[in-house]
């Protein structure tokens, strides 16, 4: 059986284990780390979970970028352009925190413009993506 990755569009925000459990109230367990880094991530329907980063997510992606199917590479197109963005965004609120374990070397307003330039980008995809029936 082929082995496809799925996307759906969600709503995500850098948080801690630890912070999850605060935020909804909760005391984390001893066998969980709350300095663990993952994301507070919203459905379309309003559900909220907790998913713990995947520093392999990108790899995933790789075999949609050279498949022949065109729907396939745009969708990985399309996977690989939100994992980045995510992880871009996700230093930058660190950086805000103070919590960078380096300096960065360009000034804040390059990584925003970069920021809102990929924004752009995955509208622009989310939108062929309807107009060729491409399902992310």
């Amino acid at each position: 059986m082929k082995k496809y990755v799925g996307v759906k569009l969600i709503e995500a925000k850098p948080m801690t284990r630890g912070d999850y459990n605060n935020y909804r109230g909760w005391t984390i367990p001893k066998d969980e780390d709350p300095k663990d880094e993952g994301y507070l991530v919203k459905y379309s329907n309003d559900y909220e979970s907790y998913r713990e980063y995947d520093a392999n997510a990108l790899p995933q992606t790789a075999l949609g970028m050279i498949s022949r199917d065109y729907k396939e590479r745009f969708k990985a197109e399309y996977e690989q352009l939100v994992i980045r963005y995510n992880g871009l965004n996700r230093m930058i609120e660190n950086w805000d925190r103070g919590c960078l374990s380096f300096k960065p070397t360009c000034p804040r307003s390059t990584y925003d413009l970069q920021l809102k330039t990929m924004r752009d980008y995955i509208a622009v995809l989310e939108a062929r993506a309807v107009m060729e029936n491409v399902e992310l």
